[in-house]
């Protein structure tokens, strides 16, 4: 299994981004239904640069433990938001855990590179440790090396890296941030 190339970033366009990911994730986590099926979320980056001019891109690979579950998606003034500030793209697919049983496998192999996400992309939400076992699997799995030459030549790792950072653990950003300190006159 190769490596993902690592591409290089502005930190402030990642931190924006990572910002804006999790308050996604949050919404989605604080939304009773939504949580009930949300197994996990796996994170890849699309680097296009080599081939043509267009932005880099974060997929976000949500996988779900029920077929039940709302797909997660993005209105467009949530894409054109993204991209003025991060100068990304992001795009959003959502799987159902069950898909990567060993029967489901095959179904549309070499089509969608759901299995390669998994495989080589960055675990940033994993409820159970579920996500972890899965991707351990596919990584073990020796037929998806013939796939792999499809998805890679694009694929990266951004650095700094894209990550969820739950809400108790972000820095609290104050409107007013200066203070008014009385003198002693």
């Amino acid at each position: 299994m190769e490596e993902l190339r690592t591409v290089y970033r502005n930190e402030k366009s990642i931190e924006r981004m990572n910002e804006l990911i999790s308050n996604k994730i949050d919404e989605i986590l604080s939304d009773n239904h939504q949580n009930k099926f949300l197994e996990g979320i796996v994170y890849m980056g699309r680097d296009f640069s080599q081939i043509d001019s267009s932005k880099p891109e974060v997929e976000l690979l949500f996988i779900y433990n029920d077929k039940n579950f709302d797909p997660v998606e993005l209105t467009k003034p949530e894409i054109m938001e993204i991209l003025s500030q991060t100068g990304m793209n992001i795009s959003i697919m959502n799987k159902p855990d069950w898909y990567y049983s060993l029967e489901g496998r095959f179904q549309d192999r070499g089509e969608h590179p759901w299995e390669f996400i998994v495989r080589q992309g960055t675990i940033i939400y994993d409820k159970t440790g579920k996500i972890k076992e899965l991707q351990t699997d596919l990584q073990n799995d020796l037929t998806l090396d013939n796939y792999t030459l499809f998805f890679s030549n694009d694929s990266c790792k951004f650095e700094p890296s894209i990550e969820y950072i739950p809400k108790q653990y972000r820095k609290v950003k104050t409107l007013n941030s200066t203070k008014k300190v009385a003198s002693a006159s």
